[in-house]
């Protein structure tokens, strides 16, 4: 019975450093995803700024409608993936899944960020 409560004792005193260390791991894993995305919406940004300055084109950036070219169109997705995974980085996840679940969210607009990007170089060619 001794050992028992020992181990019991042992449990209960280390549960919430273990917690906290796979929240801490989870945190790291968002935080590293978060990097490799913004690595992305980086260089789509850089390609649009490219694109931009060969059509003479000064500024486009659009807050919220009026995206009525393709060019805006990027842009806008660019500007909203930037500032999904800005709350993508503050966000604590209780679980895996749930963190699983909210990248892959993200995944998908970033991938319609680059469907837009890809839809600007395609019609200048």
């Amino acid at each position: 019975m001794k050992i028992f409560l020992l181990h019991l004792a042992v449990i209960v005193f280390f549960l919430p450093f273990t917690v906290s260390a796979i929240t801490l791991s989870l945190n790291d894993v968002n935080q590293k995803v978060c990097d490799r995305f913004e690595s992305d919406v980086s260089r789509m940004a850089a390609i649009m700024e490219e694109v931009r300055d060969r059509k003479g084109i000064k500024e486009t950036r659009v807050a919220f409608g009026g995206v009525d070219t393709p060019i805006k169109s990027a842009d806008y997705q660019i500007t909203y993936v930037a500032e999904a995974i800005a709350f993508q980085r503050a966000q604590k996840y209780p679980s895996e899944a749930a963190l699983k679940s909210s990248l892959e969210i993200l995944k998908g607009k970033i991938l319609q960020a680059k469907t837009q990007v890809r839809k600007v170089l395609d019609s200048n060619e």
